[in-house]
């Protein structure tokens, strides 16, 4: 059990190293935190820290970073969590707008936590296979292309390009849209291939010359409705931070932006409430262990949720970034559910 006296000069190093990222002496303490303390009494106290593995000593210099375990001691004990009433203001003022869909809600969210914290975000949208097919719509784009506008109940919206060759392949995409809307109008997402396949393909074959292109490219986009959805935001902002200077770190940052598998971890399991803080090892990006993710789930329906995440250095500002997360998730899920009821209606 730590002292008073050690938990407030943990606290002031694990701050003062996330402003500054330089390890911190007993003289910044002094004279920044004015702590009522000697510099001898820091020091003893910064030495018994670092015996019981919460600072670190670096090689460069005789101040002290947090560890992995001072960070994990700071923000289940020491941070005090809080939104500032502007935050709040601007955060209502972006989910205040009712006409989008919820992919576009969910977005936006992601946007305005990456521009907030200076970070990077990631947030999964919900899998959609609970989801029921509303109807699709053909929209032309150019003379020789057109997009199919797939959307179910819940606004969740794929899209699918077809390169228009002549009026004959227009007629047929058509005529193949219809026909699935004819059959396939409030099926489960999670039932639509299985219905291509045994109703809709047999139509399609004995009326159109080229079923088979169009039956793949469609099955093709309603698979995309089995998995979750990821959007990153702010993912240039890791690149300005000290810690991944480091050029193979930094490949290896990047490598993981690529893989949207690394994230599939963070889809919530459970309807759980509140954050999830992984700092160093117990974050999903393999081989970095100075990257910490801050998490939290929300509903989308009854069935439903998604998570919305910040991946920063483990020298974030958790107390900020932990408040950001968890208000932000709170108000999408009352805007998505409040959504959902209008719906009902």
């Amino acid at each position: 059990m730590l002292t008073a006296r050690q938990l407030l000069i943990l606290k002031c190093i694990v701050e003062e190293f996330v402003e500054t990222a330089e390890p911190v002496g007993s003289k910044t303490l002094m004279a920044k935190y004015q702590l009522p303390y000697s510099s001898a009494t820091i020091r003893n106290e910064m030495s018994f820290l670092e015996e019981h593995g919460f600072l670190e000593k670096t090689h460069t210099s005789s101040g002290r970073i947090p560890s992995t375990e001072g960070y994990r001691f700071y923000v289940n004990t020491l941070m005090q969590p809080s939104v500032d009433d502007e935050v709040k203001n601007q955060v209502a003022t972006i989910l205040g707008n009712r006409h989008r869909s919820l992919n576009e809600i969910i977005k936006e969210s992601c946007q305005m936590l990456s521009e907030l914290t200076h970070l990077t975000t990631v947030a999964l949208g919900p899998n959609s296979g609970y989801e029921r097919l509303q109807n699709i719509t053909l929209v032309p784009l150019t003379e020789h292309s057109v997009t199919a506008i797939i959307v179910t109940d819940k606004g969740h919206v794929e899209n699918r390009n077809f390169n228009v060759k002549n009026n004959a392949y227009l007629e047929d995409l058509t005529s193949c849209v219809n026909v699935m809307n004819e059959l396939l109008d409030g099926t489960p997402i999670n039932q639509v291939a299985f219905r291509l396949e045994r109703d809709v393909k047999p139509i399609l074959s004995a009326r159109i010359k080229e079923h088979e292109v169009l039956f793949n490219a469609f099955l093709e986009a309603f698979m995309k409705f089995a998995n979750s959805h990821v959007y990153f935001s702010g993912k240039e902002n890791l690149l300005y931070q000290p810690e991944y200077n480091d050029v193979n770190k930094l490949r290896r940052l990047v490598t993981a932006f690529e893989n949207s598998q690394s994230w599939k971890s963070l889809e919530p399991i459970a309807l759980e409430e509140g954050v999830s803080v992984r700092i160093g090892s117990d974050s999903p990006i393999e081989d970095l262990n100075d990257v910490s993710v801050i998490s939290a789930s929300f509903k989308t329906g009854n069935e439903s949720k998604g998570s919305i995440s910040v991946i920063g250095p483990t020298r974030m500002p958790y107390e900020k970034v932990v408040s950001l997360v968890e208000y932000i998730s709170q108000s999408l899920e009352e805007v998505l559910l409040s959504e959902e009821d209008e719906d009902d209606e």
